[in-house]
C-alpha cells in the first residue's frame, strides 16, 4: 500500500464531531437542559432523586398516567411550581380520546390517577376520596376540577403522614396498636375543632387549643384516668380511616 492510500484510508483524517455536535444529534443536549432548569425551577431538597424521577416520567414506556404521577411528584404542593406540573400533568393525559372526535381526561383516566396517587393510603380512605368525585367513567373532566382533586390528594397524603406520628404517640407499647379510648378522645377533638361553621375568634382559640398540645394533653389524661387494663385496641390503619373521616367530611363533592 503506498504512501498516499494509507493517508487516505487514516483514520486521523477522518472529520471528528464535535462534544457539541454530539450532543445536540443524540438531543442529549435539549434534554439535559430541559432537566436542569425543571430542577431550577422547583429547587427539590434531593436532586439526585428528583433526576431520576423526572427521567423515568419521560421514559416511552411508562403509561400516560404513569408519566402524569411523576411529573406531580416532581415537587411538594406548597411551592409555586406545582401549579405548572399540575397543568402539565393535564396535558400529558389531555390526548386520551373521551369520545369521538373528542379528546381530553375523561373520569377512567382521572380515577387511575387519583388512585396512582393515593396506592400507599389505606384502601377505605381513598375509596371515600373517590366519592367525593362525582365523575362519570367516559364524562370531560374540567381543569378546574383535575386541580382540586390533584390538590386534595396530595394534601390528604401530607395528613395522614401526620396522623401515623400520632398514632406512634399512642401507641405507648410499640406493639402495633394503640388503646382505643385514647384513639377516640383524638378523633373527638378534632371532630369537635372541625364541627362548627362559626368563625369568630373565641370559636378558631378554641379550636386551636382544643388540637394543640395543652388541650389534647389534658384530654388524654382524663381518658388515662377512665380506661381499664382490658380496654380495647385499634391498629394504625383504623385510627387513619377515623381520622380521614374528619378531613373528608370537610371536603365538598367535585361534581
Amino acid at each position: 500500500m503506498t504512501e498516499r492510500s494509507k493517508k487516505i484510508n487514516s483514520s486521523d483524517d477522518i472529520p471528528k464531531e464535535s462534544d457539541r455536535q454530539f450532543l445536540e444529534k443524540s438531543n442529549v443536549g435539549a434534554l439535559m437542559r430541559d432537566a436542569l432548569s425543571k430542577i431550577i425551577a422547583n429547587r427539590p431538597e434531593d436532586p439526585i432523586s428528583f433526576l431520576a424521577d423526572y427521567f423515568d416520567s419521560i421514559e416511552e414506556s411508562s403509561s400516560q398516567v404513569q408519566k402524569a404521577d411523576q411529573i406531580l411528584k416532581l415537587t411538594h404542593y406548597s411551592r409555586p411550581m406545582f401549579e405548572s406540573n399540575v397543568r402539565m400533568a393535564y396535558d400529558a393525559l389531555a390526548g386520551h380520546r373521551v369520545s369521538k372526535g373528542v379528546h381530553g381526561v375523561d373520569g377512567n383516566v382521572f380515577v387511575e390517577l387519583l388512585q396512582a396517587l393515593c396506592r400507599d393510603l389505606p384502601e377505605p380512605v381513598t375509596q371515600k376520596l373517590l366519592q367525593k368525585m362525582e365523575c362519570r367513567p367516559y364524562e370531560a373532566i374540567h381543569y378546574d376540577v383535575f386541580r382540586s382533586g390533584v390538590f386534595t390528594s396530595c394534601v390528604l397524603l401530607d395528613y395522614v403522614k401526620l396522623a401515623e406520628l400520632l398514632f406512634q404517640s399512642l401507641d405507648i407499647q410499640q406493639s402495633g396498636k394503640a388503646n382505643k379510648s385514647l384513639c377516640d378522645v383524638v378523633v373527638e377533638q378534632l371532630n369537635t375543632s372541625l364541627g362548627s361553621t362559626r368563625t369568630d375568634a373565641r370559636r378558631i382559640l378554641e379550636s386551636g387549643y382544643n388540637l394543640g398540645v395543652d388541650g389534647l394533653y389534658l384530654a388524654l389524661e382524663r381518658a388515662m384516668s377512665r380506661t381499664s387494663r382490658n380496654a380495647s385496641l385499634q391498629t394504625c390503619d383504623q385510627f387513619v380511616t377515623e381520622i380521614c373521616d374528619c378531613f373528608l367530611s370537610k371536603v365538598k363533592k367535585f361534581g
